[in-house]
């Protein structure tokens, strides 16, 4: 692993969705299962990634966490996020109750999950901070779906330490926010670098609500094939060489796609290929965003 290779690697955040739930559209394998997750936390911390992201909503992915730590030994730090369809659970009820799952006294990152839960009660806020002040949590923020929220966050000067956001080679939505986002000192993470897998499924096999999107998925793998690189990697190497983001949250489907992940960093990504990407990108949020994909 050369040193650029080391570095891009320390951006990485393990997303953890498939240890709690059947996840993403082009899954073939459903849920991990705790000994493959034993496996891939070990190979993860040797690989020099630290953090985990997972939330109260994966299912039973924090659980699952504190059966693979105890087991492995590999330790983490980890981010979770507050339940958005729980509203009854305070804040710091949820919050003790990922304690509890994970098996742990504290967080690096704690998340509200739904920018609803801020924009409904913006006060809720001061709940996070309880917890910052305790010592409980290192950072806090807001997972976010457009780019109208980071401006209101931003606007309202809103405390908050990270935010995180889609953003893939189609979808770059919030690129003209994440240079603000970066000098207020919010830490950026970003999701869905491969849009759940989208990227990778053939253009003739895609259901009808993504066939508009054909043309261009042929067009991504066909310049993945010209430079000679793997579509993961050049959906990874997209996000990795925007330097106005702090991490990026990748979501493995098994122990060799968390491999094919860490191998990605190590390899050169083209300038010439950066620009010929640019022509990829898409609006359609009805196909952007994976929430609003109809449910099969």
């Amino acid at each position: 692993m050369n040193a650029a290779g080391a570095k891009n690697i320390a951006k990485l955040v393990l997303g953890t969705a498939q240890f709690g739930l059947n996840y993403g559209i082009s899954n073939q394998r459903g849920q991990l299962q705790l000994p493959e997750v034993q496996t891939i936390l070990l190979e993860a911390k040797k690989a020099g990634i630290t953090t985990l992201d997972t939330a109260a909503a994966y299912g039973n992915s924090e659980q699952t966490i504190k059966q693979a730590i105890s087991a492995s030994g590999a330790h983490f730090k980890i981010i979770s996020k507050y339940p958005p369809n729980k509203p009854e659970l305070t804040i710091k009820q949820a919050f003790e109750s990922s304690l509890e799952q994970l098996g742990v006294d504290n967080l690096y990152g704690y998340l509200l999950h739904s920018y609803s839960s801020y924009s409904s009660d913006p006060a809720i806020i001061e709940q996070l901070l309880a917890l910052k002040t305790k010592g409980k949590v290192q950072k806090i923020g807001i997972s976010l779906y457009h780019p109208a929220e980071a401006e209101k966050l931003l606007n309202q000067n809103a405390p908050i330490d990270i935010v995180q956001l889609p953003y893939s080679i189609f979808d770059r939505r919030f690129e003209q926010i994440l240079p603000e986002l970066q000098k207020r000192g919010i830490e950026t993470h970003v999701r869905s670098v491969y849009l759940q897998g989208l990227y990778f499924m053939q253009p003739d096999q895609l259901p009808e609500h993504l066939a508009p999107v054909a043309d261009k998925i042929t067009t991504l793998q066909q310049l993945a094939a010209n430079y000679n690189l793997p579509v993961g990697a050049v959906s990874l190497g997209f996000a990795l060489a925007n330097s106005n983001i702090n991490n990026i949250v990748i979501g493995i489907e098994s122990l060799q796609t968390l491999q094919e992940n860490i191998s990605y960093c190590d390899l050169e990504f083209p300038k010439e290929l950066l620009s010929e990407l640019q022509q990829l990108r898409e609006d359609n949020e009805d196909i952007i965003l994976p929430y609003k994909w109809p449910t099969p």
